[in-house]
């Protein structure tokens, strides 16, 4: 198991962690702040120091890369300590491992930094990929491919479940220095790798899973010239048809058209094609039907490896909607409350999934502070781009609505925002419906559970009743809020006020 010295904060409370990744082509800081089955990256820096690049004929890494590197490192430690984190994981992969003088720069860091610096294994390697995909998609199954600067690490994922792993020397590094073309790298090096792994053939017909700065550039620029409405790489999503033929645009593209793309980033735009070439072979190598690039990786697999099985079995999305919801102040117990409170009025046909209508009620407050006219929109847009995981590109729209439909019709965003695409019509009825019965739940609440728990909402055929204690007062919106509801679902409506009592002060619990 990975270590974190000294322990981290206890699972589930606020804490800070600092992984330290010490790849081929560049060093990485980042800094995670929250529980542990969600981490947030509050800080992401990086310092290309090619430890890598031009080796020597006898496999040492440069003088000069190895000092670039010390001192990042060094400075990164700096930054950590000051932020006063938890811990400190730091971690070197391929060009560490495979360089002559690697344990010289391993002994360099830790005399010199004062921690402990991991030379991971190839299998480690591809282990710890594999477990930072699953921290962010749980349910994955197919095959996840991790590019590297040095190395490329593959791992046969089935239903949440590790199998066949293996590490190729198939990185953007020794694929440039190879000196041969894209289509010759594929043919000499990168075939003849993926036959020996016959393995690879157990994901057709599933999904493919790109974790790496060379492929998320390759989704990035994808997403620019398909005019996508939502630039978020976590979670893109292509067929298998559609992300051959992205591969094999970018991979015969010539090198004066690659640096037009500024979407690719600088450092990316040499090692493009290749990038893409290898792609397009592990598509069709592996027969999956489709492609989902995942922007968590080994960081965070490094963070996932320490979980328990019962942490790990947490759903991320979730987790991290509770973390949204206690830093508003609002108890983990009232979204809970509030989902259950409303789901009595959803139809059975609503049933997408249950965790995101409770990924909506956690966040159902974020808009508490924003101008009354631009509120459905601003939490909407707020909504749709956090850095959740957990949840595809149509669930976040989902959740996005359902919250703004909470405060005014959402028809407009959907023709502005050009969302409508990702929803069916269903799905589009059902976030309105879980929008109303939120805007009810705090009209006859005040957004307190306490009150809400007072009161019962239920529907019983083809009626839609509320009761309601008689000494809470009955404002007129509470019937105009009750019957839009009540429209929603295609039910008539009722208003029932008694006296409370010991029945009617357990109906929310």
């Amino acid at each position: 198991m990975a270590e974190i010295s000294p322990p981290a904060a206890p699972f589930g409370k606020a804490g800070t962690v600092a992984v330290i990744d010490v790849g081929s082509n560049s060093i990485r800081l980042v800094i995670y702040k929250g529980p542990r089955r969600a981490p947030l990256p509050i800080l992401d820096e990086k310092v290309p120091c090619g430890l890598g690049r031009g080796m020597d004929s006898q496999g040492r890494m440069s003088p000069q890369s190895m000092d670039l590197a010390l001192r990042t490192v060094s400075r990164f430690v700096d930054i950590a300590r000051s932020m006063r984190v938890s811990g400190i994981k730091a971690v070197a992969t391929a060009a560490v491992r495979n360089a002559a003088n690697g344990p010289d720069f391993k002994k360099a860091v830790e005399q010199q930094c004062g921690i402990s610096l991991r030379v991971l294994s190839g299998m480690d390697e591809a282990k710890l990929s594999a477990l930072g995909t699953l921290c962010a998609i749980p349910d994955a199954d197919g095959v996840m491919g991790d590019i590297g600067g040095g190395s490329l690490e593959l791992v046969e994922i089935c239903e949440g479940e590790i199998g066949n792993h293996a590490t190729l020397p198939l990185g953007t590094i020794p694929l440039l220095e190879s000196g041969l073309s894209p289509v010759k790298a594929r043919k000499k090096l990168i075939a003849p790798l993926l036959d020996e792994l016959p393995w690879l053939e157990n994901a057709k017909k599933k999904t493919f899973y790109a974790v790496g700065g060379s492929w998320r550039a390759l989704a990035k620029k994808h997403m620019e010239s398909e005019y996508y409405p939502l630039r978020i790489v976590h979670g893109y999503s292509l067929s298998r048809s559609r992300a051959v033929e992205m591969a094999r645009e970018i991979a015969e593209m010539s090198s004066g058209s690659l640096q037009d793309l500024w979407i690719l980033g600088r450092n990316r735009v040499e090692s493009a094609p290749y990038a893409a070439t290898l792609m397009k072979s592990l598509l069709k190598k592996t027969g999956v039907n489709n492609l989902t690039f995942c922007t968590y990786g080994l960081r965070e697999g490094c963070i996932y490896d320490d979980l328990s099985p019962e942490q790990r079995s947490l759903d991320p999305l979730v987790v991290m909607c509770e973390e949204i919801a206690l830093k508003m102040e609002r108890s983990v117990e009232e979204g809970k409350a509030f989902c259950k409170w409303i789901e009595r009025a959803i139809p059975d046909e609503y049933s997408r999934d249950p965790k995101l209508r409770l990924a909506a009620c956690h966040l159902s407050d974020i808009g508490i502070s924003e101008h009354p006219e631009y509120r459905a929109e601003q939490v909407f847009l707020r909504i749709l781009r956090m850095p959740f995981v957990g949840i595809t590109h149509p669930e976040r729209v989902m959740v996005a609505l359902s919250v703004a439909s909470r405060h005014a019709a959402i028809g407009n965003l959907l023709r502005r925002w050009e969302v409508s695409d990702f929803l069916s019509g269903g799905d589009i009825e059902e976030a309105r419906v879980t929008g109303l019965a939120l805007r009810l739940a705090y009209t006859v609440s005040g957004g307190v559970a306490r009150i809400l728990k007072s009161t019962r909402l239920e529907r019983a055929g083809e009626k839609l009743t509320l009761h309601m204690p008689d000494q809470i007062p009955h404002p007129e919106t509470v019937g105009r809020r009750l019957g839009a509801l009540a429209k929603a679902v295609g039910c008539d409506y009722e208003t029932i006020a008694r006296e409370q009592d010991n029945e009617t002060a357990g109906w929310g619990t």
